[in-house]
């Protein structure tokens, strides 16, 4: 063992004995649903913490916190436990569990040899990469999980973190998901609602122009979208230019020419406006705040004429929401892998 390091008997017998003896009630079991391995940096790592336990009352899981610095000159291993215990059904007591490994030098560039007996068998394992971190490809962490997640919003070049991830996605394994796609569901849903009804389904494959307003860490979010609905729709990229205010994408239709700007003039919201043009109609998804929250207004025109327009509460964009909801998902995300591939495809064009 190196600085305090613990070998694994230890470490299930310790955090054994915590759920036993825990000062806050009666012993707990151990409810752990999931594994979750995350791999983050010194830097990085309290705010990562926060989000994992804040997550565990909802879902428990046996998190591996793996704080990494492969650079440290001198190997070093050190081992922290803690539970997170809580009431569950009936009258008792339930606990998750967090392993926090601090490894430095040499032991960093072997972290699946760390992480992988440490995890509970027969339970879905999710590997988080945080702050727009990939993974060496060739790590042995990636054998270890049945989902890597990723968020591609931090990242200097959204452009290349979208690429290499797409990279990711066509090694079939494991499954991969993005925080930025997740943030994405509502104004998917919002969108695909603007064409529910039979009078307007039709309008869809009349689309000719896409106009998406989003604060410059939201560009993933953006190109995302644009290529869930070019891949939704059989749009096939021909020309793409960066603009003074974004970019530029042009895309030949079944109906014709689709042009999509993107522009990142939004100074907080992500995403702050989606406006599709169809014809003589227009449907727009705005997000806006009222008091406490984030709503959506949607609305669709044709001229001057209002013909329809509602207003929902937006859920809570925060990566501990975000996370939660990729943790209920283990397996392939299929119009995520579609959305991403297009993207990066009209990237290339």
């Amino acid at each position: 063992m190196i600085g305090d390091a613990m070998s694994v008997e230890e470490i299930e017998r310790e955090l054994a004995r915590r759920r036993r003896t825990s000062e806050d009630g009666p012993p707990g079991a151990r409810a752990c649903v999931v594994n979750v391995i995350v791999v983050t940096s010194e830097e990085c790592a309290p705010d990562v913490a926060r989000v994992v336990s804040d997550l565990s009352g909802h879902h428990p899981s046996r998190t591996i916190l793996m704080v990494s610095d492969p650079d440290e000159g001198e190997a070093n291993l050190e081992v922290s436990l803690s539970t997170f215990c809580g009431i569950g059904r009936g009258e008792g007591r339930v606990c998750a569990e967090q392993i926090t490994i601090h490894a430095e030098g040499p032991p960093a560039e072997h972290l699946e040899s760390l992480a992988g007996p440490l995890l509970i068998p027969d339970l879905p394992t999710f590997l988080w990469y945080p702050n727009a971190t990939l993974p060496d490809p060739s790590t042995g962490m990636l054998s270890l999980t049945d989902r890597l997640i990723l968020d591609s919003g931090p990242a200097e070049d959204h452009e290349a973190f979208l690429r290499a991830a797409s990279n990711l996605c066509r090694t079939g394994l494991p499954a991969v998901a993005d925080l930025q796609w997740t943030a994405l569901s509502p104004w998917r849903a919002l969108v695909a609602d603007l064409f529910t009804p039979p009078q307007r389904a039709g309008e869809l494959a009349e689309i000719m122009q896409m106009e998406v307003q989003h604060a410059p860490a939201g560009e993933s979010q953006a190109l995302l979208l644009a290529g869930w609905l070019a891949s939704a729709l059989e749009w096939r990229p021909e020309q793409t230019s960066r603009t003074e205010s974004g970019r530029k994408l042009s895309l030949s239709a079944p109906s014709g020419t689709v042009t999509v700007d993107l522009s990142h003039d939004s100074p907080e919201a992500a995403l702050s406006q989606v406006r599709l043009r169809s014809g003589e109609f227009a449907f727009e998804v705005r997000a806006s705040r009222r008091e406490e929250y984030v709503c959506a207004c949607t609305t669709v025109t044709r001229g001057e004429e209002v013909l329809g327009e509602r207003t929902v509460h937006l859920c809570s964009s925060s990566v501990g929401a975000l996370l939660g909801e990729e943790l209920c998902l283990p397996g392939r995300d299929l119009a995520y892998e579609a959305a991403l591939h297009k993207t990066v495809e009209i990237l290339g064009s």
